[in-house]
């Protein structure tokens, strides 16, 4: 459903099984337990004690969420986001919107209305964290929406983490600061996952808005904020106006915070300080904060980098001329971990597609990549293991690319101030195509189907069988599954013995991979004892 408010995405999750509604007050200390505890379902507090909001958090932590809210299999949510990235619809401009309902500018404005808390030990402080920031290139005009972490500094301000250098609001305060001009922005918190979705997309010389507008399939509805000349979606439940204080540089102590990683990501960084100017949302809003960190990483509402590095990786490889099948990124692995699966047709299909997968995400991600065959499941850990034990060569299946772009929050960095960099690492663990290959040496050995058994079957004397069984063999070579299909309905024991009777007789073809059917010929087979 496009542009559906928060309340509406909310009861799509409760009708699909995959909400938890806590009824009872609570204190907000006891917020991160009942958001751990639940790391497959997203939960609804509705009552925080000495706060107004509701409280929602995991909205987007799992698969079928981004199955719901794409309406789409849960397998093809990285092909369904990569087909809507390459979609534009202008936005539509607003007069009204619930979330001007209410208003506050100056002495009212203060951000302990909404329930903050500590989320890990090692926090530095409490943190606003699942938030869609806008901001606008000076030169270009052009829209940038992404997710930034903001750790409270007193009511009304806050510091605001910005180190990724190719991220579009760093880039556009870079900028300002060059100007000798603070940056505006808008931090909008609370809105259904197409929303979050949309915000991990971005490409060069697009505005956002229409990117929105290509997910919806319909032009996304925008209202203007009250204190600059931003704009917000029409759906937002709450809006934070302000002022990102880039004259000052990036000088201000900001946290450690318990990261997407499940790690801290070492050190503490230096940011810009955000000024509050004005704080409006709707009647009855619900607070969104994202689940993050915490003993289940990879399950939790910073799960949205991996499908949208799904769709980064899908379309570079379809793009290069690459037959991928899809891409995977596991739950465990944090978005660093990717697998993909692909028809090969030409002898550097897998490597091309390492290099792509490791190369080919502006979130600059995976560090580490795998690549399948089609016949192989990404997404059943069991199969997954099985070709990396069976198909993968070491010394020709693993390629190295040093010095590749990567999040400062990656502790094996070493550092978390930009500019860094990271090998990366990728298993070809497909098929090879060059050299002396026997496909049966790695067909995967599935089970036989059973046979459909005909009504009103004459059971034969083995004699009989000797007969027409060797009739058949002579008549062309013969694999034991055709000959067992065409003696369906009668007893196996009698069949068994008459290939026993034949078997002296009958050699392998050894060219008819890889069935290697049984036959009568003297020539071009190998004999029952091995010898041709």
């Amino acid at each position: 459903m496009p542009q559906q408010s928060l309340s509406e995405y909310v009861d799509a999750l409760e009708k699909a099984g995959l909400l938890k509604r806590i009824k009872e007050e609570k204190r907000v200390d006891e917020l991160p337990r009942i958001m751990e505890d639940n790391p497959d379902v997203a939960v609804l507090v509705e009552k925080v004690k000495d706060s107004q909001f509701p409280f929602f958090a995991n909205g987007y932590g799992v698969r079928p969420m981004y199955a719901l809210a794409l309406e789409c299999d849960y397998k093809d949510v990285g092909i369904e986001i990569a087909k809507r990235s390459a979609l534009r619809e202008k936005p539509q401009l607003v007069d009204k919107a619930p979330v001007k309902d209410v208003i506050l500018k100056g002495d009212d404005i203060d951000l302990t209305i909404f329930p903050l808390f500590h989320h890990h030990p090692g926090d530095g402080h409490a943190y606003l964290n699942d938030t869609n920031v806008v901001t606008r290139n000076p030169d270009t005009g052009l829209i940038d929406q992404g997710i930034y972490r903001f750790m409270y500094r007193s009511k009304n301000q806050t510091n605001i983490d910005m180190r990724n250098d190719t991220h579009g609001a760093r880039i556009n305060a870079k900028r300002y600061r060059e100007l000798g001009k603070d940056m505006p922005i808008a931090v909008i918190i609370g809105g259904p996952t197409l929303d979050k979705i949309a915000s991990m997309v971005s490409f060069p010389g697009v505005d956002d808005w229409d990117i929105l507008g290509g997910f919806y399939g319909e032009s996304a509805k925008l209202v203007k904020c009250e204190t600059n000349d931003l704009t917000v979606p029409a759906n937002a439940e709450i809006v934070i106006e302000g002022r990102v204080i880039t004259t000052e540089g990036w000088i201000h102590d900001e946290g450690p915070y318990g990261e997407y990683t499940g790690t801290y990501g070492g050190g503490l960084p230096h940011n810009n300080r955000f000024e509050v100017d004005c704080i409006t949302y709707r009647k009855g809003a619900i607070y969104q904060y994202a689940t993050i960190g915490g003993l289940h990483p990879g399950r939790t509402d910073m799960y949205a980098f991996q499908p949208a590095i799904e769709g980064d990786l899908y379309l570079a490889m379809q793009r290069a001329g690459i037959l991928v099948q899809n891409v995977y990124l596991p739950y465990a692995g944090c978005s660093n971990i990717a697998y993909a699966s692909i028809k090969t047709r030409g002898g550097g299909d897998a490597k091309q597609a390492l290099a792509l997968m490791l190369a080919g995400s502006r979130q600059w991600m995976p560090k580490v990549a795998y690549v399948f065959d089609h016949d192989v499941d990404i997404y059943n850990d069991e199969r997954v293991k099985w070709a990396q034990a069976w198909r993968f060569n070491p010394a020709k299946g693993t390629m190295i690319l040093p010095d590749q772009n990567m999040l400062p929050l990656d502790p094996s960095l070493g550092t978390d101030h930009p500019p860094v960099s990271v090998s990366k690492i990728g298993f070809d663990c497909t098929i090879p195509l060059v050299g002396q290959v026997d496909p049966l040496a790695y067909a995967a050995a599935t089970v036989s189907d059973p046979i459909d058994q005909p009504t009103n079957v004459k059971v034969l004397g083995e004699a009989e069988v000797v007969k027409e069984m060797e009739a058949l063999i002579r008549e062309k070579p013969r694999t034991w599954r055709e000959l067992t299909t065409h003696f369906a309905g009668q007893p196996y024991p009698i069949l068994y013995r008459a290939f026993g009777q034949l078997r002296p007789k009958l050699g392998r073809m050894a060219d008819l991979r890889p069935d290697y059917p049984y036959t009568f010929a003297e020539t071009n087979f190998v004999y029952g004892n091995g010898q041709k």
